[in-house]
């Protein structure tokens, strides 16, 4: 299928006033030039597809043909080309049979028109990725600057549909994925739904050592589930290695759901001056100046440690490193023997509970192998969750907020993925089967 559309553009400036390009270009952009282009692309093909089937237009003969011309219709549609009205033609089909229709569009055959939506997929994912970023009512009334938008229920709906077209999407590559470093986080979101105050949002990222390089890619996200639940599917697809490496804060049931078998937990070492500044607290032993003194004694310990494997890891000197852990670990048993004496027992539970877990990128080490000591890639990740969802007057529908974050979190932790989904959902492999070619001839304007 062939059509030639041939465009005559005259531009007249007046001489009085200089004119910033921005105006020109903006000027050009005003007359929906584009969307003339395709309106009238449409028409052509149109015609020629009726003309394939009915013969040319009151041609002698026609009415004898099996395929007669039965009207137009109007149909409208918006994409990023701006707002189309077309005119389609519809064909009878005179000796059509059971099951076939008797009436039909012929273009529709080669173009999809989505259903019924007017708003185009193109138009309406760029809709939904300015609503990851802004409210519904900001992404349709910042997008309208640029071009037509849906309505904020067109714009909640669409979310809701790609978001979960999106979770799919991402599952179904996740089989074989192996990432040897866990990075789980949980946080809340406050919920609209009367049988709960807020939404527990469970965030899983995974980390693959490739060379010198490492990637990250989103293993999961989901509302009121279990981190066991959670776990239970990863190890299904593969996704996890069995012996990979949990980094994260001490969330007891996080951490039992993904450490089994073979696989560590490593602490962050971010987490561990605040939690214990909080149980040196709720202990009510020593005054505020005290437990900074602790909290800081502990932490000055742990990031020596952190240190000492950055220096002696790239020259394989394992022996440093073995002294350094261990002097770690006895130092911090020491503290929590001197807290216990103190009548201090939830801090000193803590560091007795988690001492092991601080060292862990430390021993992994030994083995030349490489993992964080802190859960910042994940913490980074919920904080564009907390930007996006946590504001004071946002409440959610479980539905809603999870495929809400399948958009934020796939953009944010795997652009190459979310545009790989992208590509699929428009179906942008189609291009291969459009050519087209621009020629433009400039006629000299007379002074």
């Amino acid at each position: 299928m062939h059509a030639e559309i041939n465009v005559r553009f005259a531009v007249s400036i007046a001489q009085d006033k200089t004119l910033p390009l921005a105006t020109l270009a903006e000027s050009l952009t005003e007359i929906q030039l584009e969307a003339t282009i395709l309106e009238e692309l449409v028409r052509s093909l149109d015609e020629r597809l009726v003309e394939a089937y009915c013969g040319e237009k009151h041609a002698r003969g026609n009415g004898d043909c099996r395929f007669q011309r039965a009207g137009t219709s109007t149909r409208t549609a918006v994409t990023t080309a701006g707002e189309h009205e077309f005119t389609l033609h519809h064909v009878k089909d005179t000796a059509a049979t059971d099951g076939n229709p008797t009436y039909f569009r012929p273009l529709e055959d080669l173009i999809d028109f989505d259903g019924q939506r007017i708003y185009q997929e193109d138009i309406s994912l760029q809709a939904a990725e300015l609503a990851t970023s802004l409210s519904y009512r900001d992404a349709v009334a910042h997008g309208d600057g640029f071009t037509p938008m849906p309505s904020i229920t067109t714009v909640n709906r669409r979310v809701r549909e790609y978001g979960s077209k999106l979770g799919d999407f991402v599952r179904d590559r996740l089989p074989g994925t192996n990432a040897d470093t866990v990075v789980p986080d949980g946080t809340k979101c406050h919920s609209q739904q009367d049988h709960c105050t807020y939404h527990d949002v469970n965030v899983t990222l995974g980390q693959t050592a490739e060379g010198d390089d490492t990637e990250t890619t989103l293993l999961d996200v989901n509302v009121n589930e279990s981190w066991d639940e959670t776990a239970e599917a990863l190890e299904e697809t593969e996704a996890v290695t069995d012996d990979a490496t949990v980094v994260s804060d001490a969330e007891k049931a996080l951490v039992d759901a993904f450490e089994s078998g073979d696989r560590s937990h490593q602490l962050d070492l971010v987490h561990v001056g605040r939690t214990l500044g909080y149980k040196l607290w709720k202990d009510d032993t020593f005054p505020l100046s005290e437990r900074k003194a602790i909290v800081s004694g502990v932490t000055d310990d742990l990031f020596h440690l952190k240190n000492s494997v950055a220096l002696h890891a790239p020259r394989n000197e394992r022996l440093a490193i073995r002294e350094r852990i261990d002097q770690t670990l006895e130092n911090l048993g020491k503290e929590a023997w001197r807290l216990e004496r103190q009548d201090s027992p939830k801090a000193t539970a803590y560091l007795r509970e988690w001492a092991e877990a601080t060292v862990t990128f430390a021993e992994l080490a030994l083995d030349q192998q490489q993992v964080p000591w802190t859960s910042n890639v994940v913490e980074r990740a919920m904080g564009e969750v907390s930007k996006r969802c946590k504001n004071q007057w946002m409440q959610w529908s479980e539905a809603g907020l999870e495929s809400l974050l399948w958009l934020n979190l796939v953009q944010y932790a795997d652009p190459e993925q979310f545009a790989a989904f992208a590509d699929e959902l428009l179906e942008r492999s189609a291009k291969t089967a459009i050519t087209m070619e621009v020629s433009v001839d400039a006629t000299r304007g007379e002074l």
